[in-house]
């Protein structure tokens, strides 16, 4: 039963990635992440999170990543994309219900 939702709205980037860099620099690097590697094995592996632009970042469930991944597929950047991700709560856990790239 759903008692919540959110919509966050950033730029994606694996959590591979988010782990890897500094976190004074990971909102400066997000904007300028590529679609490549979004899309390698591992960092589809490591599943996704958004990178707000007021430096806030919300990691995404497992479920989001095919969803995710269909999305960063279709997009026509290479890097820098920019997602609309739905949430709601269940029990006690956030779960992904949408996800579009915005401009």
């Amino acid at each position: 039963m759903s008692t919540d939702t959110e919509t966050v709205e950033g730029y994606v980037m694996d959590v591979g990635c988010i782990r890897k860099n500094a976190r004074d620099e990971l909102l400066e690097n997000a904007r300028v992440h590529t679609r490549d590697c979004a899309l390698m094995g591992h960092c589809i592996e490591s599943g996704y999170g958004i990178v707000t632009e007021d430096d806030r970042v919300t990691i995404l469930d497992p479920e989001a990543t095919p969803e995710v991944v269909n999305v960063v597929e279709a997009s026509d950047r290479d890097e820098g994309i920019r997602l609309r991700v739905t949430r709601e709560q269940h029990d006690d856990a956030m779960e992904t219900t949408d996800v579009t790239e915005i401009e």
